[in-house]
């Protein structure tokens, strides 16, 4: 042992450990690609830099020293491990999410519900959903879908109907019971939410599944604010609205309706009352043009106007409404006013392109007869005491301003009138600046100020969101701000506001703290992660089928003009499938796992730091199983070194030299040619996505799923390794790092035999019913024969079983014990093999380096039989055979009848029973391997057990 001062603490350390080891142990971080711990380094990914006294240098390549002192975070090593990663960045081509996840306000995984869709797991679709904004419904109608307009099929055909995918599977979660989340238990700390509309729904629920008591403080008789009040029904049926908030409230929110701030309470109480305040009241205030006639009777604000509407208020209107304004609330005054019966015509200064009303509901505005008068403004409102007409003036687009569109300027002398009985303004909102200075919050520009990271206000502990901050803004725009503040109040109670704050703003120089303080990851990787995307164009997509977008009837023009019918239908189940099918999947499926996005993200590494020349590779889908995209690659070599020096199948290896090499089966050969049985363990060794699994789903998706540890029921070696869930899906199998096998084969990996069982009894060979299994099991006679795919406690279960009932008990196994553990073969030098490694894999691993022989042997590796005279491997088909063994399960006994848990393998006389003996990941207990090891199982899942069955 050797003593070192690392990071400033004396620490000892074995001298032979490679010093990257030593650190990680101790739990240094210390980034890197291409060191694996079974083969010597070699430093390639210069990510594992540790700075001494003399230099910087690899830590995979030093070995600890007496005296050594070295630092892991220092300035020079943070930024060195910065350029390593940003060099690599420059030619890593690819898509970390999809484009839609960026175009969403919420950044939801849209990639990801719309593959859960398209398996038609609509409650699972809608809680992925909640992981980034609440109100699915509702958005499911009225959200312009920032989310189609990034779509990437926008380069092929037409967008995908995210939205209305959105709706189908949220109206079905709703109709069918809605998901809910778990709620953790109270924190103790309670929050005072201000607002009752999207922005302090959704801070109010955030903060709920936090474990926070949650107050909603709401002027209005009920919740919902623009949204009920200022949408109209025939958008936003009233019932539909109810249903989602119910599943927001229904969490343990208390209501305090018709309770305005500064009326009822104070800002100054709810401070004192509550740990933290959360503003979201909306933006109320109605722009003035500030043009002579404004104040004549007949003229109406547009929030005013709808606000009256839909709370049911009679709304005298004229023959004729001149409606001001070209965004979404003009368009819903206008709709609103013609099904009122009157008249209606939008004036708006610029053109039609210009508009920033989403274009479908300017389409459906003209189609109900609204008229529309472009690049006119009104300059005066005629009338003697009550609106008469409107004298406009006539305007030319000059050069863009601020809001990227072109200005409009007034034609001079181009002025004319027309008649009017009601002008309607609606021309934008903004929040009430004397209200919030009232309160101490400063405001400016008709928003509240707040920090633009933090979003909390000049008051400390008062946070907003929603229009009070944005100004004007969409449900899901509000709906952002309310889960950001949640987080940021979450912080703030927890004492960590500032640093978090610190953390976003700089994360490289916190990268110690971040790592250290979940709280501190977590907000890091949600707020902040690093993403790129490919540059593309209509020619990346040539070859993709071209396929119709799904589209609905609307209601028909004519009733849609005399009801505030919801004008929308949804889309057929048939649709929703059919559509979510034309999802190109873009994201990365390995987003969640890949080590560079996490390195790229905790070093705050810029992809276009080094712009020049890249690599384009094509992409090689011709494995049945693996994907192999070189774009994605960086080289570290993980890959190669397994299969030549690890495995020996040499599938790939390094193609060409210099800036064009590649990771390639060798020339004129693609992966799909190759022929190995290790070649899915390259999915885990590579870091960065560049080597993937084609999971067996309809439409695979990039899910963050949980690493279950078991064991592979492959064969009686039982592989220690992982299978991933996610939400109760069984997505693929994984190596487990500190396994003793380490690596697991093809045959786990891609016939998934740990997925898979009986759908039911068999009662010789035909399906029965569980009824008819239970009568033959409580009325016959049988023997009981027990198959390897059960665990020791099952066994003993059955044993147990048997025995009180004096049932004769068998198995389907044959042969001896192994007396042969793994260490006899590790150090082995001549080995007789009798058994095939086609069935049995990791032999290949295992027998790496060593000299098979018929004589002279150290030990024997067999299949079936007795133990030889040598330490002897005894390897069977099931896996845990060893168990029955073990337990003095084996042969079959004479009966006229049988009952077999789990798929037997041989012809039995009489009549046979046989009940499914569970799918393996849904076990939990034990097994004993060949090698005699006691390997723990894990549950990934619950799901049936035989033992319900005898009990």
């Amino acid at each position: 042992m050797v003593r070192m001062r690392v990071n400033g603490k004396e620490l000892e350390a074995s001298e032979g450990k490679p010093l990257i080891e030593f650190l990680r142990e101790n739990g240094e971080h210390v980034p890197g690609f291409c060191y694996s711990g079974e083969l010597d380094p070699y430093g390639s990914c210069r990510l594992c830099l540790v700075s001494t006294p003399r230099r910087v240098t690899t830590s995979c390549t030093l070995k600890p020293m007496e005296g050594l002192e070295l630092k892991t975070l220092s300035e020079e090593v943070v930024s060195m491990r910065k350029t390593a990663l940003e060099l690599m960045l420059s030619d890593h081509y690819g898509d970390c999410i999809g484009p839609c996840q960026d175009g969403c306000p919420a950044h939801s995984d849209v990639q990801g519900y719309l593959a859960l869709i398209a398996m038609g797991k609509y409650h699972e679709a809608v809680k992925l959903m909640k992981e980034k904004y609440i109100l699915p419904a509702v958005l499911g109608r009225v959200c312009p879908a920032f989310c189609e307009e990034a779509c990437r099929r926008n380069l092929v055909d037409e967008p995908l109907a995210i939205r209305q995918l959105k709706r189908f599977a949220a109206d079905y979660d709703l109709e069918h019971g809605p998901w809910m989340p778990e709620i953790p238990p109270s924190t103790g700390k309670r929050v005072a939410v201000v607002g009752g509309g999207p922005a302090g729904l959704a801070c109010a629920y955030y903060l709920r599944t936090m474990g926070h008591e949650v107050t909603i403080i709401e002027a209005m008789p009920q919740l919902g604010g623009m949204m009920r009040y200022g949408i109209p029904a025939y958008r936003l049926p009233r019932d539909v609205l109810d249903m989602d908030i119910a599943t927001v409230v229904n969490t343990g929110i208390e209501v305090r309706t018709n309770t305005a701030l500064g009326r009822d309470v104070t800002l100054e109480e709810l401070r004192e009352g509550y740990d933290a305040v959360f503003l979201g009241v909306g933006a109320w205030r109605s722009r003035r043009m500030r043009i002579p006639g404004e104040e004549l009777e007949g003229v109406m604000h547009g929030i005013e106007f709808l606000r009256r509407v839909n709370t049911g208020e009679t709304v005298g209107l004229g023959e004729r409404v001149l409606v001001v304004g070209g965004g979404n609330t003009a368009m819903d005054v206008a709709r609103t006013a013609l099904r009122l019966g009157a008249e209606v015509t939008v004036v708006y200064r610029r053109s039609r392109e210009e508009m920033p009303a989403n274009p479908r509901e300017v389409e459906e505005a003209m189609e109900e007869g609204v008229k529309f008068l472009f690049l006119a403004n009104p300059v005066r409102i005629l009338g003697d005491g009550r609106v008469e007409g409107v004298e406009l003036i006539r305007m030319r687009l000059g050069e863009p301003d601020a809001s990227g569109r072109r200005r409009p300027i007034p034609v001079e002398g181009s002025e004319f009138r027309v008649r009017a009985d009601n002008v309607i303004l609606a021309i934008g909102q903004y929040c009430d600046e004397e209200f919030l200075r009232s309160l101490g919050v400063e405001a400016r520009r008709g928003r509240a100020v707040v920090d633009e990271v933090t979003l909390q206000t000049s008051v400390p502990g008062v946070f907003a969101g929603g229009d009070l901050v944005l100004g004007p803004s969409t449900v899901i725009e509000s709906i952002a701000t309310g889960r950001r503040a949640a987080v940021m109040i979450d912080l703030y109670l927890k004492g960590k506001l500032e640093r978090a704050r610190e953390v976003l703003t700089e994360p490289e120089k916190h990268i110690e703290d971040v790592l250290k303080d979940e709280d501190l990851y977590r907000v890091l990787f949600d707020l902040r992660p690093y993403n790129h995307w490919k540059s593309v164009t209509e020619k990346d997509y040539g070859h993709v089928e071209r396929k119709p977008r799904a589209r609905v009837e609307l209601l028909e023009v004519e009733r849609r003009k005399r009801t505030f019918e919801e004008v929308e239908p949804g889309l057929t189940e048939e649709q929703v499938l059919e559509e979510a099918g034309r999802c190109m999947s873009c994201g990365c499926m390995e987003v969640f796992r890949c080590k560079l996005r996490e390195y790229a993200t905790l070093y705050n590494a810029e992809g276009h730091a080094f712009e020049g020349e890249t690599n384009r590779f094509e992409i090689d889908e011709s494995h049945p199983w693996v994907t192999l995209d070189n774009n994605k690659c960086v080289l570290c070599g993980q890959c190669v070194n397994f299969t030549h020096e690890v495995s020996g199948e040499g599938v790939v290896d390094y193609l060409f030299r210099g800036f064009g090499t590649k990771i390639s089966p060798p020339p004129g050969e693609n992966l799909g040619d190759s022929r190995g049985r290790f070649i899915g363990e390259m999915i885990d060794l590579c870091p960065v996505g560049a080597i993937t699994e084609k999971v067996p789903f309809v439409k695979p998706g990039p899910w963050k799923t949980r690493a279950v540890r078991t064991v592979c029921n492959g064969c009686s070696l039982a592989c220690e390794m992982a299978v991933e869930v996610y939400d109760g899906m069984l997505v693929r199998a994984s190596r487990v790092d500190d396994s003793w096998n380490r690596h697991i084969c093809d045959h786990c990996r891609f016939d998934r035999p740990w997925a898979g069982d009986l759908s039911g009894p068999l009662l010789n060979g035909r399906p029965v019913g569980w009824e008819e299994a239970r009568r033959f099991i409580s009325e016959r006679s049988y023997a009981l024969i027990l198959t390897p795919n059960l665990t020791n406690e099952e066994i003993a279960f059955f044993m147990e079983f048997a025995g009180k009932r004096g049932i004769p008990i068998g198995s389907t196994v044959r042969g001896g014990l192994s007396t042969a553990t793994l260490e006899d073969i590790k150090r082995a030098g001549r080995v007789l093999l009798r058994a095939d490694v086609e069935k049995f894999p990791l032999l290949m691993i295992l027998l790496r380096g060593k000299e098979i022989v018929e004589d002279g042997y150290d030990v024997a590796i067999i299949e079936g039989g007795e133990p030889l005279g040598v330490p002897t491997l005894i390897l069977h088909e099931g896996v845990n055979s060893m168990g029955l063994l073990k337990a003095g399960i084996k042969g079959i006994p004479e009966s006229d009848a049988y009952v077999v848990i789990g798929e037997p393998g041989m012809e039995l006389g009489g009549d046979v029973l046989v009940v499914p003996a569970g799918i393996w990941a849904e076990k939990s207990g034990t097994v004993t391997n060949a090698f005699g090891m006691e390997l723990r199982v894990e549950a990934a899942r619950e799901g049936y057990s035989p033992l319900g069955l005898f009990s």
